[in-house]
């Protein structure tokens, strides 16, 4: 029973040094991390917004539109355009302020020539693609690249 409980006790000391030395590791190799100098080479800086979105920037103060389509029995069309232009390009910008009423009224005339039936059969690319060449054909500085449509609901 004696050498039993020898073997036990040495045991336990070959365990307190192992769990000791962990411990000792762990703690040498936090402090030697924490001193050591971080040489990588690279310089990190952050990045901003307009350069995580590649230069874009989206116009949206056209605000919602109600706009009546073109059937007998009158539906209406809410729509919520919102523009990407360049980001870098000021003076496209300040265009796109001063033009916003006749951006508005194009929009405007364009949805209330289509029926309510065309709105819901024609595709959305050729929606886009035909507004955005409207939209483009009143500007002068630079083209809109492209439309997204927040709301796009038709009423019946």
């Amino acid at each position: 029973m004696l050498k039993n409980n020898r073997k036990g006790l040495k045991l336990y000391e070959f365990l307190k040094y192992v769990l000791f030395a962990i411990v000792l590791i762990i703690i040498v190799g936090s402090v030697f991390s924490l001193f050591k100098k971080k040489n990588t080479g690279e310089v990190l800086k952050p990045e901003s917004p307009s350069e995580i979105r590649g230069k874009k920037a989206l116009y949206s103060d056209l605000g919602r539109l109600r706009i009546p389509t073109a059937d007998i029995h009158t539906g209406t069309l809410v729509v919520f355009p919102v523009l990407e232009y360049n980001s870098e390009d000021k003076a496209f910008e300040e265009e796109l302020v001063q033009k916003k009423e006749d951006i508005r009224k194009s929009l405007i005339d364009w949805f209330s020539q289509k029926t309510v039936y065309e709105l819901y059969t024609m595709p959305e690319n050729e929606v886009k693609k035909e507004v955005l060449a409207e939209i483009n054909s009143i500007l002068n500085l630079s083209r809109i690249k492209r439309i997204y449509f927040k709301d796009f609901v038709i009423l019946e």
